[in-house]
């Protein structure tokens, strides 16, 4: 038996331990309480409030655990200082972008997707969207270790919103896998898929992308 088999059946083993671990949640009446997560703080400010309101951006982003939040306010701090006034909001909490000059759509990666509500704020703003400068971001464990192949797989996941609406640029940055902001159901599956638990952000990363961006948003 190759190495490759073996790995293979032992990912089916790992993969049906927790297929059970759920069924038996479910058998004891515990699925609610298993999937329950944890209260999460989600960001939404605003800055820039005394720059000028023509260049007014939206960093609009969805989160699983709040961690993609804390980037999308770090893009906005960014977007400010270079003149902007910004308002950060989560996706589902936008309902209108006809006043922004620009706007930025970042998205964490859950199961190795990116979260709904960021594809479904794409698509319901399409044509608005098509009408201004978007740049993305997408922060996923994936990139904990920034390879070629890894960024690969990133650039991947964004798919969805580039079949809506091409940026004129995106970014592409490691996560956070925090597992007290999970529920157990969530923890349980991470663990199967082989989630690492640890902060991977490269805050100037994610800042050198920011400060590029008022040149292509902004045209300055």
């Amino acid at each position: 038996m190759s190495e490759k088999t073996k790995m293979t059946r032992r990912r089916f083993l790992m993969l049906a331990g927790g297929a059970a671990g759920a069924a038996a949640l479910a058998c004891c009446g515990l699925t609610g309480l298993a999937a329950r997560q944890p209260a999460v703080e989600f960001i939404e400010s605003s800055c820039g409030e005394e720059n000028d309101v023509e260049n007014k951006v939206l960093v609009s982003y969805a989160s699983q655990c709040g961690s993609t939040g804390e980037v999308a306010r770090a893009v906005g701090d960014v977007l400010c200082a270079a003149g902007a006034a910004v308002d950060v909001r989560r996706t589902e909490d936008v309902t209108d972008i006809s006043g922004y000059r620009a706007v930025v759509v970042g998205s964490a990666v859950y199961m190795r997707r990116l979260m709904p509500e960021a594809v479904a704020f794409v698509e319901a703003n399409r044509q608005a969207l098509s009408q201004v400068p978007v740049a993305y971001f997408v922060v996923c464990g994936t990139l904990k270790e920034d390879t070629e192949e890894n960024r690969r797989q990133a650039t991947a996941f964004l798919a969805p919103l580039h079949q809506a609406v091409q940026p004129v640029d995106e970014g592409l940055f490691a996560g956070v896998m925090d597992y007290g902001k999970m529920s157990f159901l969530q923890q349980m599956i991470t663990r199967v898929m082989g989630g690492v638990e640890g902060d991977f952000r490269d805050w100037g990363a994610i800042q050198g992308w920011a400060e590029g961006l008022p040149a292509m948003l902004l045209g300055e």
